[in-house]
């Protein structure tokens, strides 16, 4: 089966050379702009294709790697063609396959397709995407060919639900752009403390990366260490008493978090007066 991109940004890009890579045949890209489907495609060594009917009679599935907001305008465009017995994936995390609305109707086979990946960029990305899991949503009946398709990548594959996309999207921003915030929270409070920034990004990275590494090799119970591990109170405390408003909203809720892992670790010990002196802040 080959393979045809609309979007030729980050995630196309990658996909496009990921799945070169790993022997599954690429027709081309297509983009609202030539240049960016020019550099796509050379970067790809593939073609250039400048219509969507065109791309069509090329490619038995046709990814849709524009932004979310864009996906059901282009499939708006691409169900005007005669598209039976194609498969249309797009890679939203958070939206499913009910986006390509009236799929049915054109006897082409919807699903959303989502590597659980940060794309950096669109020249190097694809060279880390080993690592990532790909969740599947879509019909039951083609679902076996759409994985058959993927299965060259050697990646994991997880079927998920449409009902679950929202849920599992919010998960993934909670290991990834949120945790991009708690740093930028961190480097901003050792600012206050006289750090500069990239003073402050060098003190946290071996904290940082070093207990990341820890949770993914031990387990997040393992892996706990600190004030609420060791139920230190006074130091929970004093956290509170020097945090300003918003620096206390996001600690309190994520230690209120954590004391549920500490509990699990040290069933013997009661975190109940931390659990108030968080109530009493919020």
């Amino acid at each position: 089966m080959k393979v045809g991109f609309i979007g030729a940004g980050k995630v196309g890009c990658s996909l496009g050379n990921y799945f070169i890579q790993n022997g599954i045949p690429v027709a081309g890209f297509y983009s609202r702009t030539q240049a960016s489907a020019s550099e796509a495609a050379e970067q790809c060594n593939t073609a250039h294709i400048d219509k969507i009917d065109k791309m069509l009679t090329m490619c038995d599935v046709l990814f849709l790697t524009v932004p979310d907001d864009a996906i059901a305008e282009v499939w708006k465009q691409v169900k005007a063609f005669p598209i039976q017995g194609k498969y249309i994936c797009h890679c939203s995390g958070s939206l499913s396959s009910a986006v390509l609305s009236g799929i049915e109707e054109t006897g082409a086979y919807g699903y959303s397709i989502h590597p659980m990946f940060p794309f950096k960029n669109k020249k190097t990305a694809y060279g880390d995407l080993k690592q990532a899991l790909f969740t599947v949503e879509g019909g039951q009946d083609h679902m076996d060919t759409i994985m058959d398709l993927l299965r060259p990548c050697k990646n994991r594959l997880i079927p998920i639900q449409k009902e679950d996309k929202a849920r599992y999207h919010a998960a993934a921003v909670y290991a990834s752009n949120l945790m991009v915030g708690l740093i930028g929270r961190s480097v901003k409070i050792l600012e206050t403390c006289g750090f500069d920034r990239e003073e402050a990004l060098c003190a946290l990275k071996p904290l940082a990366v070093q207990n990341l590494q820890n949770i993914f090799e031990s387990g997040i119970e393992n892996a706990l260490t600190g004030p609420v591990e060791r139920h230190d109170f006074g130091t929970v405390k004093k956290h509170l008493q020097v945090l300003n408003k918003q620096e206390k909203d996001i600690y309190t809720v994520l230690t209120q978090e954590i004391i549920q892992t500490a509990e699990t670790k040290h069933p013997d010990i009661s975190y109940a007066d931390m659990k108030q002196l968080l109530e009493e802040e919020k």
